[in-house]
């Protein structure tokens, strides 16, 4: 009687484990390409002629290209 409990206990326990692993995975997949550039890609920006200042056009049109690109 008691290994039953015990082992319904451990069932639970790995499914919840398993249902939040798939919950912070799905999520972080969401907020994949979401992060803003880092300096060595704006670096690269940079050398590549943009201009690269918050609100230059070629920084907007780039924000904008990447909101619209599908994240899965």
């Amino acid at each position: 009687m008691l290994d039953a409990v015990v082992g319904a206990v451990i069932a639970v326990t790995a499914t919840t484990a398993l249902l939040l692993a798939l919950q912070v995975s799905e999520e972080s997949l969401q907020q994949a390409g979401r992060l803003p550039l880092n300096a060595g890609e704006i670096g690269i920006l940079r050398d590549a002629g943009y201009n690269v200042d918050v609100d230059s056009e070629d920084r907007l049109v780039l924000d904008s290209d990447l909101r619209q690109l599908p994240s899965q």
